[in-house]
């Protein structure tokens, strides 16, 4: 029997009332020191970026590099161009070897000419021959041990390097970063002609200047020294 109240039907939408959804439960309490897991975080909350929604590293989307700390733009690395004053040492290494080298050598080579060209009633003095002679093969010994030891040595080395290099930790290579052939090693050893103007000044000079720190050698060579090690 009807009483005659007419009381709304919450389903109904003419009644002019909605249903109340509960609340979603709260984040579960995670014991202090522990990140959240995903148990802690509720249902609605573990959802992925949907389907259009757009995430860090996608194709498209530029992603921003924290820029380098002071300390780490001007340490040089492995395998950078930095290493002016180490070219510096090397240079003076390798300078002094190969001048020990070269006196070694014609010290030898002069024992051997002199008594062979002395000639005889003149007291000691060398033939014209003989002078011409000895002053021949010490100039043709000193290039040749020149050469041998700024171009063939790091030619045949694993690493491209001269014993200067090997002490201060420095290498040859190609531009592109490759080995350097010895046909290369020769052309950056016959630019000392420009390079070691003014007992190598020029060269320090064009080194600073330049942007991969290369000597005139090194440009036409298309080479470059860099850092082996620390």
């Amino acid at each position: 029997m009807s009483t005659g109240e007419h009381r709304p039907d919450p389903g109904d939408p003419r009644s002019g009332t909605r249903e109340e959804h509960p609340a979603p439960p709260p984040p579960r309490p995670h014991a202090e020191g522990r990140p959240p897991t995903e148990a802690d975080v509720p249902h609605q909350e573990r959802r992925g970026p949907g389907r259009h929604e757009a995430t860090a590293g996608q194709e498209g989307e530029a992603v921003p590099v924290a820029p380098p700390s002071a300390a780490a733009a001007y340490r040089s690395e492995p395998g950078d161009v930095n290493v002016v004053w180490r070219r510096a040492a090397q240079y003076i290494i390798d300078t002094v070897v190969t001048g020990i080298a070269v006196a070694i050598v014609i010290s030898l080579a002069f024992a051997v000419f002199v008594p062979l060209g002395i000639a005889p009633g003149q007291d000691g003095a060398l033939a014209p021959w003989a002078a011409v002679l000895a002053n021949t093969v010490f100039a043709v010994l000193a290039i040749a041990l020149f050469l041998a030891y700024w171009a063939l040595v790091p030619a045949m080395s694993v690493k491209g390097q001269t014993p200067g290099m090997m002490l201060m930790g420095i290498r040859i290579i190609r531009g592109d970063g490759s080995p350097v052939s010895g046909a290369r090693h020769l052309v950056r050893v016959l630019m000392f002609i420009v390079d070691g103007l003014l007992y190598g000044l020029v060269g320090l000079v064009v080194i600073l200047a330049s942007d991969r720190n290369q000597r005139v050698g090194d440009m036409v060579a298309d080479t470059l020294v860099v850092r082996t090690r620390d």
